[in-house]
């Protein structure tokens, strides 16, 4: 026992004097492959489970006060890994691109409280990158208002075209996000050429078969500068628009039945007349 303790009490005596080599922390290459590997499974469930297994892995009992979320880790990881971190960040944009067609497609109800958390924390994840290759799948996350915009917003031109060509889609929501995010872009240029694309954007919303992608153009007609000459167009909307809901006009338009779009041009209109601020749709 007294020899055992002896042998015990060298060893510690040599690592503390550096003869006995440090402990080599592994790479998490292997658990890496494994976790990157369930991402591109078709299981959502499957894929919550790999992006937990995956922050685990980033926070590596190494997170400190400073790290108060998952951006942060990511962070932190990719300073002790960076061999790693090129492979992490297209593992993280593909989950993403997953994730979107799962939400994207869902019927009410589909997914719990703790499927939409998954969601948000990856597009959070996503946005910290500041990774132009997340751009696409942003833009199917951009629905989602918050991080995923301000994302966007931070990648400026780049992000224009895969924006805009979102007002194709079949989805009302997604026209909608897409006229609102591609007026913000368009907006940092500030030059006459992003202005009249700005207004052409907004006349050809305006023909939208969705009330809500018209009553976003109308919206954005009150925040424009020159809005004044939407005028006519304004009151002519606020006569005939076609949608129409069950309700009673709170306006006092339109008797007792409810028309969004025509309350939305005369509420624009009211604005106008009052100069009061742009109400942000």
């Amino acid at each position: 026992m007294r020899m055992q303790f002896g042998i015990q009490a060298l060893l510690l005596s040599l690592a503390m004097c550096g003869v006995l080599p440090a402990q080599v922390i592994p790479s998490p290459t292997a658990q890496l492959s494994d976790i990157l590997a369930r991402f591109r499974d078709s299981d959502l469930h499957k894929r919550e489970a790999a992006f937990d297994d995956m922050m685990a892995l980033m926070s590596d009992g190494q997170r400190q006060a400073t790290e108060p979320d998952d951006a942060a880790a990511l962070t932190s990881f990719f300073k002790r890994h960076p061999e790693d971190a090129d492979k992490v960040k297209l593992g993280l944009i593909q989950l993403l691109k997953a994730d979107n067609t799962d939400f994207q497609d869902a019927a009410p109800g589909r997914y719990t409280e703790d499927d939409t958390e998954h969601y948000a924390e990856v597009v959070n994840v996503v946005s910290s990158l500041n990774d132009e290759r997340a751009i696409p799948a942003l833009v199917g996350a951009m629905a989602t208002g918050g991080m995923a915009q301000q994302s966007l917003l931070g990648e400026g031109d780049k992000a224009i075209g895969p924006v805009l060509a979102q007002l194709k889609s079949s989805d009302d929501m997604v026209r909608a996000s897409a006229l609102n995010m591609g007026i913000a872009l368009l907006e940092q240029r500030n030059n006459p050429a992003s202005n009249a694309q700005i207004k052409a954007l907004i006349r050809s919303s305006l023909a939208d078969e969705s009330m809500i992608v018209r009553g976003v153009a109308v919206q954005q007609i009150g925040c424009l500068q020159d809005r004044q000459d939407f005028v006519p167009l304004l009151k002519e909307i606020a006569k005939t628009d076609p949608q129409k809901l069950p309700g009673k006009a709170l306006d006092g338009g339109d008797g007792n039945e409810f028309y969004p779009v025509r309350a939305d041009a005369r509420q624009v209109l009211r604005d106008i007349q009052d100069n009061a601020g742009c109400r942000q749709p």
